[in-house]
């Protein structure tokens, strides 16, 4: 993997004698990170940007710099450079507070994202209803929570600076066609969430339920109240059903380590595969690290198994 480097007055440079990188990207994340060592014998200005490329030449990271160390020593400066992607702009800018009728994707990018050079290669969706973005609400937020609720993908910044929506890939790939180093199953059952109660009206009690029924069949019993009565209508079931996806999406998963860089990409559909650990399923690829130092290069990746929970809904009677 290569790097350049771009300080405040627009003069480039691109470290040679690299010690050690560690790249990271995660489906959950705001945007990617990227923590940079190396070794220069002459002094470097004042970084405001960096760029990575892989071994093919693609780019694959452009981000803002957060932190620049230098150490001095008898032949040059040891540096630290840690940089988030491009996206970081959009978490570190505050929307205005709006409440928008029958919003698109497209609407959302345009009073959101536009200003800050990203273009827009979301989903073409929208909703008849209202859309409210509340105050301190991220820029970021007020686009990938609206997304997120109707198309149900977190959205990301490319490289080239395209806000999109994650997808997963179409194709399956196979674990066990890349070197792995070593293969670890965990089962999460602690964070699960198999029931979420919750309210539409601040003066009515919690009748309202979406519960796990695969969380249920394994035992696992854990309810969570929820005041969801800011919400317009059709976010409040798609924001209680999510309180329950996104904790069984810590359910059941695997972290795979890779010898060298590969090509898995986050949202690659997997084939994982292992009589030894008794795993035989398809699983989504939600965190990347790339990372290389004295021992080589390496990829460490966290992969996921996507259920519905199958999940029902009702009411109480006796509340209404």
């Amino acid at each position: 993997m290569t790097f350049c480097l771009t300080d405040i007055n627009g003069a480039q440079f691109c470290p040679q004698k690299i010690k050690s990188y560690e790249l990271t990207s995660d489906v959950s994340a705001v945007c990617d990170g990227l923590r940079l060592y190396f070794h220069s014998a002459s002094a470097v200005g004042e970084c405001a940007f960096v760029s990575a490329y892989n071994a093919g030449g693609e780019l694959i990271f452009s981000g803002i710099c957060d932190s620049q160390q230098a150490t001095a020593g008898k032949d040059g400066c040891e540096y630290f450079i840690y940089a988030r992607g491009s996206g970081a702009v959009l978490a570190d800018n505050e929307a205005e507070p709006c409440e928008y009728n029958s919003p698109t994707a497209a609407q959302l990018w345009h009073s959101n994202a536009r200003q800050f050079g990203f273009s827009c290669a979301l989903p073409e969706i929208g909703t008849k209803s209202s859309y409210i973005v509340s105050k301190g609400t991220s820029c970021r937020g007020a686009v990938n929570d609206f997304v997120s609720a109707v198309y149900g993908a977190n959205i990301y910044v490319t490289p080239a600076g395209e806000l999109r929506a994650f997808e997963e890939s179409a194709g399956v790939k196979e674990l066990c066609d890349y070197p792995l180093c070593s293969l670890k199953y965990l089962i999460n059952r602690g964070d699960v969430v198999s029931r979420a109660d919750y309210k539409i009206s601040s003066d009515e009690g919690y009748k309202y339920h979406l519960e796990s029924t695969m969380a249920a069949a394994a035992g696992i019993s854990r309810r969570k109240l929820y005041n969801l009565s800011s919400l317009p209508a059709w976010q409040r079931d798609v924001a209680a059903k999510k309180k329950i996806s996104d904790s069984l999406l810590e359910y059941h998963c695997v972290e795979a380590e890779i010898a060298g860089e590969c090509d898995l990409q986050l949202c690659d559909r997997v084939h994982v595969k292992s009589d030894m650990l008794n795993l035989d399923a398809q699983m989504a690829v939600c965190e990347i690290v790339r990372c290389e130092n004295v021992n080589g290069a390496k990829t460490s990746v966290v992969l996921k198994e996507k259920t519905d929970g199958e999940i029902i809904n009702y009411v109480d009677k006796q509340k209404i």
